[in-house]
């Protein structure tokens, strides 16, 4: 499947088949007609969507902090506080995934010793973040779409240090949240929203399409409506609500550019919502790229070929990782 997107990053589509710039990709949820309509009345079913975990907060805060002061005993003692946060981590570290040939670990601080700050902050986000999978997610399984957010999240940590972003952290956390709406939708409106992404697998239908045709709305503005009842960033907002129209993005253009091109990279690498596209995110690419090589200093020194060809040395670990987090092998 990467290959398939190396092959149209040289030579672009001769033909849109797919038109993300559409304002209905990008229109805000305030201005969107169907949805304040469809919306009226279902606030608690909005606030029964659980926010993001407070320890969770707390450490992203302390994981955040320059790698050389990062207190070990401090991580530790935090992810003790989540039982289950402590168990995932204390298994992933015993895991063939790292090939320990060793004692086995029995403390938190050896954990996250051998995990590492990068491992132990995605298996963190991937414990808290599966808490707020509803159980109306029939025809999107959980386990896919946290493991094509968090596969979201660490390419676009990567793509935005070769970019030279100023702020790679930041994308790590939008390319988490950058599909929430997708599970808004399903809390909400779980039989038209389950119908409508049963009908994208079988008609290999991009499932924003398919939203917005039974719907009248996607996940992007429903995705906006929790950010905000979240008190998100602006600047997370915009990417929630723009990811696929980055050319509408005015906070943070790159940004949104860096969470839609890594997108379109999980996509094509088998990292998606678990079915294939007839007319694939990977295409009409080109505009994000040339965003993003207005507005970051490295962007021009690479090409987004050269990304792509790159990303074979570590979408294979990352589908390993995501694969022994959410599968428990």
């Amino acid at each position: 499947m990467v290959q398939k997107l190396e092959s149209s990053a040289v030579s672009p589509p001769a033909t849109k088949t797919l038109d993300l710039a559409s304002d209905h990709f990008s229109e805000p949820a305030a201005a969107n007609r169907a949805l304040q309509h469809a919306f009226q009345g279902k606030d608690d079913l909005l606030a029964a969507i659980p926010s993001i975990p407070a320890v969770l907060h707390t450490l992203l805060n302390e994981l955040d902090q320059p790698a050389d002061t990062i207190d070990l005993l401090r991580v530790a003692e935090i992810i003790g506080h989540d039982e289950s946060l402590a168990a995932q981590c204390l298994r992933m570290s015993n895991s063939a995934l790292f090939s320990r040939s060793g004692p086995r670990i029995d403390s938190l601080r050896g954990a996250v010793r051998t995990l590492g700050i990068a491992r132990t902050r995605d298996i963190a986000v991937s414990c808290g973040l599966m808490r707020i999978a509803p159980s109306s997610m029939r025809a999107l399984d959980p386990v896919v779409f946290w493991q094509h957010s968090l596969a979201c999240a660490i390419i676009s940590r990567k793509l935005a240090r070769s970019v030279g972003f100023g702020d790679p952290e930041k994308t790590y956390l939008a390319g988490l949240l950058h599909d929430i709406g997708y599970v808004v939708n399903l809390v909400v409106f779980p039989e038209k929203t389950n119908a409508a992404i049963e009908r994208a697998k079988r008609e290999g239908l991009f499932a924003g399409e398919a939203e917005y045709a039974d719907l009248g709305f996607t996940h992007c503005q429903s995705g906006e409506i929790l950010a905000r009842q979240w008190n998100l960033s602006e600047c997370l907002v915009e990417v929630i609500l723009c990811h696929h129209n980055p050319m509408a993005a005015v906070l943070s253009p790159a940004l949104v550019a860096i969470i839609s091109l890594s997108n379109r990279l999980c996509h094509a690498c088998d990292l998606g919502l678990g079915y294939a596209e007839t007319h694939g995110l990977e295409n009409s690419w080109q505009a994000d790229w040339n965003l993003l090589t207005e507005k970051c200093p490295f962007a021009a020194d690479i090409t987004w070929s050269d990304f792509v060809k790159d990303s074979n040395t570590y979408v294979g670990e990352i589908h390993k990782l995501v694969e022994a987090m959410y599968k428990g092998s």
